[in-house]
């Protein structure tokens, strides 16, 4: 209900109101917490996709050089040495909690907060009396445009990241859209990250990664920037991780740390939470949860893990409500062409019935129509549960669309939710049955 009322009072106010309220917390906040952002440095990762796993390896790295640090993130959180799972299912909070957390930050004497930055969170002044020192954008594709309405208002949204204090600007070339923010004119230092064979760019830094060579356990390749050039094996499986990963070293390479320690602690880098995370419980076959619910994400993923399955791969997927409809029938799609095994289930269905959402997901299915190969569970446990009893060795089940999000939302209800700890609970009370 509570979805509904936000929806028809979002029709009814104009929308330069609305965002004008939203300054005028964001100010609010800054001036109750004492603009606590000029306590340390600040680093922005944006754009649509691998902000996570960005901004987690900057994290990584800074943590491990022996600075004090704090993160937000979609998946986690950060201050010090205290780590927790993000438990208000946004990527970037309120105004209001933002500055909280980084008056906590400032009082545990942080001198870096690493933010991942939405274009939401841009649009309505989250971000507000923030400078950032460093921006990083991963790449600008097609996104949230039930809310932005055009791809152009989407772009534009990251020019507020481009401010007054902005030390350096780091932006993935390989995605044109970054152009239009790498030509923004300022005072600051211009770095790109490519895997291409770019020379070189008038007025800019550039890190190239190339010799690559992929596999189960992750990627190995050469970065390039100027004069300097490491072997990285970095143990995260995936083309995008490998721009993840250029995103971070040319952040930390900014903050003067040698490129063989920023290589040296990259290389050790756990699992992001949720983010292509195997689930082992000895089960002898192969358990993935993932994030990816808009269909590029979920296209690099499948991906991903295809190449490495090597029996049956079997998909568990879903579509969120009160979001971009189209990414429904497009993820059946996917699922379709990449997957053995199709199964259909509740996501985030919001205001919306799960049933309509699950038609909608299953519109995009046009191959698979057997009681063998395609199933619809409307009970997201029960179909992880349908997922992992029908798996069988050298079988490989990749759930997706939660990653390790703590809540399902049903209307008005926050549930608590891990996929993550939902596969080990089915796995070990199976093991425990196989023993008895």
């Amino acid at each position: 209900m509570i979805y509904r009322i936000k929806g028809f009072l979002r029709k009814l106010v104009p929308e330069d109101m609305i965002l004008f309220v939203h300054r005028l917390r964001a100010i609010f906040a800054n001036i109750k917490y004492g603009f606590p952002s000029r306590k340390m440095k600040i680093i922005a990762v944006a754009g649509t996709k691998g902000k996570t796993t960005t901004t987690n390896m900057i994290t990584h790295i800074l943590d491990a050089s022996g600075y004090k640090v704090a993160m937000l993130s979609t998946a986690n959180f950060q201050i010090g040495e205290k780590k927790w799972l993000n438990d208000v299912k946004l990527t970037t909070p309120s105004a209001a909690y933002v500055q909280k957390f980084l008056k906590q930050a400032a009082l545990e004497k942080c001198e870096y907060a690493i933010l991942e930055a939405s274009s939401h969170g841009l649009v309505q002044s989250r971000y507000w009396g923030i400078k950032f020192d460093t921006v990083v954008v991963t790449n600008l594709t097609s996104d949230h445009l039930d809310y932005h309405k055009t791809f152009e208002n989407y772009k534009n949204s990251h020019r507020a990241l481009v401010g007054s204090g902005l030390k350096n600007l780091i932006v993935n070339y390989d995605d044109p859209n970054t152009h239009e923010l790498l030509n923004t004119e300022g005072d600051f230092k211009k770095t790109v990250f490519t895997l291409k064979e770019l020379e070189k760019l008038e007025g800019v830094s550039i890190f190239k990664a190339n010799d690559i060579r992929a596999g189960e356990s992750g990627s190995s390749f050469r970065v390039y920037s100027g004069k300097e050039c490491c072997e990285v094996k970095l143990p995260l499986m995936g083309e995008f991780n490998i721009y993840n990963a250029l995103g971070a070293i040319a952040a930390c390479r900014a903050e003067n740390i040698s490129m063989d320690k920023i290589v040296e602690r990259i290389e050790i880098i756990d699992n992001i939470p949720g983010r292509l995370e195997k689930i082992e419980e000895g089960q002898g076959f192969e358990v993935v949860v993932d994030y990816a619910h808009s269909p590029e994400s979920l296209e690099h993923v499948y991906k991903t893990v295809k190449p490495y399955v090597k029996n049956r791969m079997i998909a568990v997927l879903g579509g969120t409500g009160d979001r971009d409809k189209t990414y429904r029938n497009k993820g059946g799609e996917l699922a379709d062409i990449f997957a053995d095994v199709v199964i259909v289930t509740n996501e985030d269905p919001y205001s919306e019935k799960v049933e309509d959402i699950i038609d909608q997901v299953m519109s995009g299915i046009k191959n698979k129509k057997d009681e063998e190969t395609l199933f619809r569970v409307s009970d997201r446990r029960e179909a992880i549960k349908k997922a992992l009893d029908m798996a069988t060795e050298g079988d490989l089940v990749i759930i997706t669309g939660k990653g390790c999000e703590q809540f399902m939302i049903f209307g008005d209800k926050k549930i608590p939710w891990d996929d993550r700890e939902v596969v080990r609970n089915i796995l070990t009370t199976k093991k425990k049955m196989r023993k008895e």
